[in-house]
């Protein structure tokens, strides 16, 4: 099987709503790269290890991940730290990347180790972009030809 835009905005939603109680409007990714640089983007990056290589990466702005956080601990905004806030971003990452191993094409194990080296003949296979209010959440999935923990 492999991954479509289609599979990603759908398997992010689910997980999201059934998670969190958010529901995210998706909308087009290009439109959202240039809101999404800078300090105030919270970035995860999942690494796919397997028949599939390569990584998922979740960015957002820090009010998606405030309220993220917020819904994850019954909490208000200030009452989750940085620590709350990145936890969930990585937690919901993590959801997101599990619930994408069914539609890789091969089998492959989620693990957040960042490798060492680059990752070689990158090509992003499906990118998915979304609003909550009115704020920018977009995923990519990139594959990579060899496991980014061994360089091959």
């Amino acid at each position: 099987m492999s991954l479509t835009t289609a599979d990603l905005e759908r398997i992010i939603r689910t997980v999201w709503s059934t998670q969190l109680s958010l529901d995210l409007s998706p909308t087009a990714a290009s439109g959202l790269a240039g809101a999404l640089r800078g300090e105030d983007t919270v970035l995860v990056k999942v690494y796919f290890v397997g028949e599939f290589n390569g990584r998922l990466e979740q960015r957002c702005s820090r009010h998606v991940s405030l309220s993220a956080a917020a819904a994850a601990f019954a909490a208000s905004g200030t009452e989750v730290g940085t620590s709350d806030i990145r936890d969930t971003a990585a937690e919901m990452a993590h959801m997101t990347a599990g619930n994408l191993k069914s539609v890789l094409p091969g089998r492959c194990e989620v693990s957040n180790v960042q490798p060492g080296e680059p990752l070689e003949n990158e090509r992003v296979i499906a990118v998915a972009g979304f609003t909550f209010e009115d704020e920018p959440l977009t995923v990519e999935v990139i594959q990579s030809s060899g496991s980014p923990f061994t360089g091959r």
